[in-house]
C-alpha cells in the first residue's frame, strides 16, 4: 500500500457541523464524571521509519525474523462452531502473510507471519503489498466459510483481530481494518455512523408558500446484531421545510434499517473508487453472509461507471452524489462525540478552544478498542506533527485533562 498520506473521506460542509459551543459542554461540563475502566491488552507507538510514521504493536508475543515477524493471534470470543476439516487445511501461505493454526484444538489460536517494522521498505519494493493483503483476506473469507473460525465471528472481525498485530504505515490504518481493496470500499462496523442529507427541490405549485426546498437528513448508527455480523440503528431524522409531504425519496432516507434488516455484512462503496473508471456515486450494499458480499461487491465494481445490481439474497442502494458521509464515533472523556470517518487526532484537538489545546495534547492517553472492553494504549508525539500522524478509529477512547 502507498504511504502516501491518506485524506478522511470528503464531507459535505453541513455534515460536519459540530458547534464549537456544543462540543465544549460535550467535552469538558462532565469533567468530573467516572471513566469507565479500561483493561490494557498491549500498546501501540508511533514510530518513523525512513520518514514514515507506522504504528507498530508492542508486548504480546511478538517474535521479529528479520523482515518479517510472528505473532500468537488470539480470536476474541469462543472456539464454538470451529473445526480443521481434514478435506481443506486451515492454512494460508501468502508470499508476504501467513497464517496457520496454533493448535489443532483451540481455533481461537493462531500464528501470523508479516512484515516486521524493519521489513516494510524491503518487502514492499519486493511485492505489491495491496495486491498481497487483498489476496490474503479473500483467503481469510475461504477458512471462514470452510468453518475454520469461531462461528460467531465475522470476516471482518478475524480481519481486524489480525492488523491489530501488524506495524502499519500509520496514514493507512484505516484501509487494512475495514478494507481490502485500499480505502475504495469500507465494511462497516460497530462505532461507525452513516449520515445521509438531500436538498429536493420544491414540487409545483402555483402557491409561494408552496415553493420551499425540503432537506432531509438521517443519521444511522451500525452496531452489532445478536448472534453474528451488524445492523442499521436509525438514531436521528430530519425532514426540514415548508409543507412536507411524504416522498418516495424520505422513505429511502429514513427506512434503511427495515430495508437492510436481513443483512449481516454490510459495505460502502465510495464515490469515485476506481482511477480507470468514471466517478461513481456512494453504494451501499448488504448480504446475509460475507461470500455472497464479496461476489456482488466484484461484479458492482466491474460495471463502468459502478452501478447496483441484482443478486440473490444481496440489498443494493447507490445514494445522490455527496448525499452520504461516514464518520466514527469515539469517547473523549467518557462522552460521545463523532468524526469524519479517517480523521486524525489533530483534528479532535483542532475542534476545542485554543487556549486548551496544549493542555488537552500534552495530557491525553488514546485508547483503541481491541475487543469488548479490552482496549491497547497508542503512544504518540506529543507534537502537532505527532497528533496529525494518529488517525482515529471507530470506538477509541481519548482521555485528556480539561
Amino acid at each position: 500500500m502507498s504511504t502516501a498520506s491518506m485524506k478522511p473521506l470528503r464531507m459535505p460542509p453541513q455534515s460536519t457541523v459540530i458547534s464549537s459551543a456544543s462540543l465544549c459542554a460535550i467535552l469538558f461540563c462532565c469533567s468530573g464524571c467516572l471513566q469507565k475502566k479500561i483493561t490494557k491488552e498491549y500498546s501501540y507507538r508511533i514510530t518513523d521509519k525512513n520518514g514514515a510514521p507506522m504504528l507498530v504493536p508492542t508486548g504480546g508475543r511478538i517474535t521479529n525474523q528479520g523482515e518479517s515477524q510472528t505473532s500468537i493471534i488470539i480470536l476474541p470470543g469462543s472456539s464454538a462452531g470451529a473445526k480443521h476439516p481434514a478435506s481443506s487445511p486451515c492454512d494460508i501461505d501468502g508470499e508476504v502473510f501467513t497464517l496457520h493454526p496454533a493448535s489443532s484444538s483451540d481455533l481461537r489460536r493462531w500464528v501470523l507471519r508479516g512484515p516486521s517494522l524493519a521489513g516494510w521498505n524491503t518487502l514492499a519494493g519486493e511485492f505489491d503489498i495491496d495486491a498481497q493483503w487483498s489476496k490474503f483476506t479473500l483467503q481469510l473469507a475461504r477458512l471462514k466459510k470452510n468453518g475454520c473460525f469461531p462461528a460467531a465471528l465475522t470476516a471482518l472481525q478475524i480481519r481486524s483481530s489480525i492488523a491489530q498485530r501488524i506495524p502499519l504505515p500509520a496514514n493507512q490504518v484505516p484501509s487494512f481494518f475495514y478494507s481490502e481493496r485500499g480505502m475504495a470500499s469500507i465494511d462497516l462496523a460497530p462505532g461507525m455512523e452513516v449520515r445521509l442529507q438531500q436538498i429536493l427541490a420544491p414540487a409545483k405549485s402555483n402557491s409561494p408558500s408552496r415553493s420551499a426546498f425540503r432537506m432531509l437528513l438521517a443519521s444511522y448508527d451500525v452496531v452489532s446484531r445478536r448472534g453474528e455480523g451488524v445492523r442499521l440503528k436509525l438514531a436521528q431524522k430530519n425532514q426540514g421545510g415548508i409543507n412536507i409531504r411524504p416522498a418516495s425519496e424520505a422513505k429511502d432516507f429514513f427506512a434503511l434499517s427495515q430495508r437492510f434488516a436481513a443483512a449481516q455484512s454490510l459495505r460502502l462503496l465510495l464515490k469515485g473508487f476506481s482511477a480507470n473508471h468514471r466517478a461513481s456515486d456512494a453504494i451501499l450494499i448488504g448480504a446475509s453472509n460475507d461470500s455472497d458480499l464479496d461476489s456482488v461487491s466484484s461484479l458492482i465494481l466491474g460495471k463502468d461507471p459502478a452501478a447496483c445490481v441484482d443478486y440473490h439474497d444481496t440489498v443494493c442502494i447507490s445514494f445522490p452524489r455527496d448525499a452520504l458521509s461516514l464518520f466514527s464515533t469515539i469517547r473523549i472523556n467518557g462522552r460521545r462525540a463523532s468524526f469524519p470517518f479517517g480523521s486524525p487526532f489533530g483534528a479532535v484537538l483542532r475542534s476545542i478552544p485554543p487556549t486548551q489545546q496544549a493542555q488537552a495534547l500534552q495530557s491525553a492517553r488514546v485508547y483503541r478498542r481491541l475487543s469488548r472492553g479490552h482496549y491497547a494504549e497508542i503512544e504518540f508525539p506529543r507534537t502537532s506533527s505527532g497528533a496529525s500522524e494518529l488517525l482515529l478509529l471507530p470506538g477509541d477512547r481519548i482521555q485528556w485533562e480539561p
